[in-house]
């Protein structure tokens, strides 16, 4: 699996408007309101969620869409339609769940070390 490497400009600076190669790419095509989930490859720290529409994710059980107030930590992440991707850190992950209110498709570009 490529690493994630932040390419720098000619005076060293970091660059943060592009991201770098990889070789490792997942896809999920959702039905509303169905979770599924997104295994995270051996030798993956880093993934890259996209969405063609608004989902929530949860690496710490199933990905829920609330209905209610969830306040006891347990709430899944939501992503925006407008929202361009999510980085998350993966190294002690082993399955994403996504789900969406409305189908939509989901991609995650994962990286090593």
């Amino acid at each position: 699996m490529l690493p994630f490497i932040t390419p720098v400009d000619a005076n060293g600076n970091l660059r943060h408007d592009f991201m770098p190669e990889t070789d490792y790419v997942d896809a999920r095509v959702l039905a509303a309101n169905t979770a599924e989930d997104i295994s995270v490859p051996t030798g993956a720290k880093f993934c890259r969620l996209d969405g063609d529409g608004a989902f929530y994710f949860n690496t710490n059980g199933n990905a829920a869409a609330p209905s209610a107030d969830v306040t006891d930590g347990s709430a899944s992440r939501f992503v925006g339609s407008g929202s361009p991707f999510v980085m998350i850190v993966v190294d002690d992950v082993e399955d994403i769940s996504v789900i969406a209110t409305a189908a939509c498709k989901i991609t995650a570009v994962f990286w090593g070390d």
